[in-house]
């Protein structure tokens, strides 16, 4: 098999990446009957119909095309789950973000009613945290 980092055999046969087998083989009979015509007139077409006798040789057999497209798209696999870590990072970082805020504002209050007298944050919390706690709160 040839490098299946540089040459795309799906683009060579004008196939979708999950075309099945008939699609597959149909691409190659039209096309090699198209190359095969021209080859008489252009030069270019031998090589072109090599490498899609290539391409056909490995999307035409299920493990061959297994493992090439296992190296074909390696690299679109690390890069998608390279961007779902950094976006599971940026999502728990928003999170911490949240429940910082969250927290200063709850000290900020606090500050601000002992700021304001009220020294027995207790007596103030009562009427929420007293049936929350056994006993009362103070």
């Amino acid at each position: 098999m040839a490098d299946a980092s540089v040459i795309d055999y799906y683009a060579v046969l004008h196939v979708p990446f999950d075309a099945d087998l008939a699609g597959v083989e149909n691409a190659y009979a039209r096309l090699s009957d198209e190359f095969a015509t021209m080859t008489d007139v252009d030069e270019t077409c031998t090589e072109a119909l090599q490498r899609l006798n290539e391409a056909y040789s490995v999307l035409s057999r299920p493990e061959l095309r297994r493992e090439y497209d296992a190296v074909l798209f390696a690299r679109q696999r690390a890069d998608l789950n390279r961007q779902i870590r950094a976006f599971h990072r940026r999502r728990v970082l928003m999170q911490w973000t949240i429940v910082g805020a969250l927290l200063l504002v709850v000290v900020a209050q606090a500050a601000a009613l002992v700021y304001l007298g009220h020294d027995q944050i207790g007596d103030f919390l009562a009427p929420v945290l007293g049936p929350l706690v056994p006993g009362g709160v103070g």
